[in-house]
């Protein structure tokens, strides 16, 4: 799971590297006006129109990065060295007025692009047109469902996300530790205006159900359990002690207000943020998922295009999903019976994995058969928190500043590690070839860096899933056991992606789903709580299977279309460059891909 900035239109100025790679296209506040280019009078019309088209990006991204300090601060280390001084310190606004404006600003950034002379762009600021044009419109179809979303997830929401953004709130500078401390200072106005957005939420009956609030609260109440060593301030400690451009007392001054911002603010915050939550159980008007809400199907559907990148509609996905799951039950009992003592050994791993880093150093290696050789960048395997674990992901990448590539670190949930080839995989779809190897790969392209901006949760985590699945050929296991697992992950797959349909689309109940699942092989209390994970945080896994079944439907075209002239490691350098899209933009990039590998062959 790669963390990002979410940006949606409810939170569209609020930076977060979310667990689930959550950052989607939605760029409602983004605006740019294109700066006059005095040169463009003596070069030709094609060129000029290049220009300016850049100059229209580099407003957008100035624009869009400024407009609240933590999106600032994840994205450039250094934003005076894009000509940006001066900035508020703010973590957004969640009011309909400002939802509203943002709405106003994406339709105006929509006319803008579409201004530009299509045919006298690049063939990469053609891709970077294609991917706004298509995200943006996406984004759009969001309007007028600000209260649909739930900004108090226990996996996705702001108050899980913040305090692993400010535990690796890297400081360049004594500016940035200030801003660092002044953000802390801002926490008690932004759970208020939490606590409104759910009071919005449940007056309008669309707040989440009361398991999700109570999952919320615990996560809360372990989170501030403890405040002595608490891992806040025990990671600012250490990165102000690592800080060569402050004195010592300067240093000491830093960490006794810090410790008393969030002993006397944060805290507090959190405690106010679980006062209000609980006092808003039992106002919730549903127990089950979106199409129990009025337009909530039309709402899924749009979520799902926004969590896949896929333009398959739900109803071809849903028989998508169903034959993948036929034909992979087919396959499981075809190989138990030819080999029946595989099922025994399938979780059997020859790999040691008490040095994750040595294991990641030891996938780079070894992937470099079938990938290209990634930059050579350098990264760091930390631990979540105890206080986090219950409620965290089992493991997370968190991505670099555009300017510093290489700030690049996974953290890994020890309570969560099964101690089996599962552990290995997830190091993989963190690590190498997933999300640290793509991104690091990306970068180096040198994209324009409002594409920077951009992820794709079906690119990103469809990306991962094959990570994942490729690396099982790297533990050391046998043919028929390597192939069971990747089955065992596919079928589980389908299973919570059929049901998040179901209860999503369909209007299936708790007792549907607990007969979905039990029928599968499941027991009732593993039905419950997939149950519960699917209504809190609809298309959760739907970003990272349907993601990797469109990888490999490309690969497969790709292989039909080249026979014996198809390489591996060039399809997979394909899509390192051309870099998070939607898939209907990389599948027709990949037609002319495809199209030179045949004319250098003839």
């Amino acid at each position: 799971m790669m963390k990002r900035t979410t940006r949606s239109p409810w939170l569209r100025a609020l930076s977060l590297l979310l667990c689930l790679c959550l950052l989607s296209v939605s760029s409602a506040g983004c605006t740019g006006r294109v700066p006059s280019d005095p040169s463009s009078r003596v070069v030709s019309a094609e060129e000029a129109e290049r220009r300016r088209f850049d100059a229209w990006l580099d407003a957008l991204f100035r624009e869009e990065i400024s407009q609240n300090i933590l999106n600032l601060h994840c994205t450039t280390a250094h934003p005076e060295n894009i000509g940006i001084e001066d900035y508020p310190i703010s973590l957004g606004d969640l009011s309909a007025a400002a939802d509203a404006e943002g709405w106003k600003k994406l339709r105006q950034d929509i006319e803008e692009l579409e201004e530009f002379d299509y045919t006298r762009l690049t063939a990469e600021q053609q891709l970077t047109r294609d991917i706004l044009a298509v995200g943006l419109k996406d984004s759009l179809k969001l309007e007028g469902f600000r209260l649909y979303d739930n900004l108090l997830s226990p996996l996705k929401g702001i108050q899980a996300a913040l305090p692993t953004l400010l535990a690796e709130y890297t400081f360049y500078d004594a500016r940035d530790v200030q801003d660092y401390l002044d953000i802390l200072g801002l926490f008690p106005s932004l759970f208020e205006g939490m606590i409104a957005f759910a009071q919005e939420q449940a007056d309008a009956g669309l707040l989440m159900p009361d398991f999700g609030l109570e999952k919320t609260l615990d996560q809360c109440g372990e989170l501030i359990a403890d405040t002595d060593g608490h891992f806040m301030l025990d990671s600012f400690n250490r990165r102000i002690a690592a800080a060569g451009f402050l004195s010592d007392t300067e240093k000491a001054q830093y960490q006794a207000e810090n410790e008393e911002l969030f002993r006397d603010t944060v805290v507090p915050a959190y405690r106010t943020l679980m006062e209000g939550l609980t006092a808003l159980k039992g106002a919730s008007r549903r127990e089950g998922g979106l199409s129990q809400l009025e337009d909530g199907r039309e709402y899924y559907r749009i979520l799902v295009r926004d969590a896949t990148g896929s333009d398959k509609s739900v109803e071809e996905l849903k028989s998508l999903l169903q034959e993948r799951l036929t034909a992979d039950f087919r396959e499981i009992a075809e190989i138990l019976m030819e080999h029946p003592e595989a099922y025994e050994h399938m979780f059997d791993l020859t790999v040691d994995l008490s040095d994750p880093r040595q294991v990641l150093e030891r996938l780079k290696t070894e992937i470099a058969a079938d990938f290209p050789v990634p930059p050579d960048r350098p990264f760091t395997v930390n631990e979540v928190p105890s206080s986090m674990e219950k409620h965290s992901s089992p493991a997370y990448y968190i991505l670099p500043p555009i300017d510093d590539p290489d700030h690049n670190v996974i953290y890994i949930n020890r309570s969560q590690n099964t101690g089996d080839i599962e552990d290995f995989v997830t190091l993989a779809h963190e690590g190498f070839p997933g999300h640290l190897y793509q991104t690091t790969s990306f970068y180096a392209s040198n994209p324009n860096r409002v594409r920077l901006l951009l992820s794709f949760s079906g690119y990103a985590e469809g990306w991962g899933t094959y990570a994942e699945m490729y690396a099982y050929r790297l533990a050391g296991i046998d043919e028929p056991v390597r192939r069971l697992n990747e089955l065992n992950k596919s079928v589980t797959f389908a299973l919570y992606c059929l049901a998040d349909i179901g209860i999503h689309y369909e209007g299936w109940t708790y007792d549907q789903t607990k007969a979905f699942f039990t029928g599968a092989g499941l027991d009732e209390a593993a039905a419950r709580e997939i149950y519960e994970t699917l209504v809190i945080h609809p298309a959760l896994y739907l970003s990272y299977y349907v993601g990797y079944l469109e990888f490999l439907e490309l690969r497969t075209e790709a292989e039909q279309a080249l026979g014996d002239r198809f390489v591996l490691r060039e399809f997979h350098e394909f899509l390192m460059k051309i870099g998070p899209a939607p898939f209907e933009l990389i599948r027709e990039r990949m037609q002319g891909w495809i199209g030179g590998r045949q004319a250098a062959a003839a």
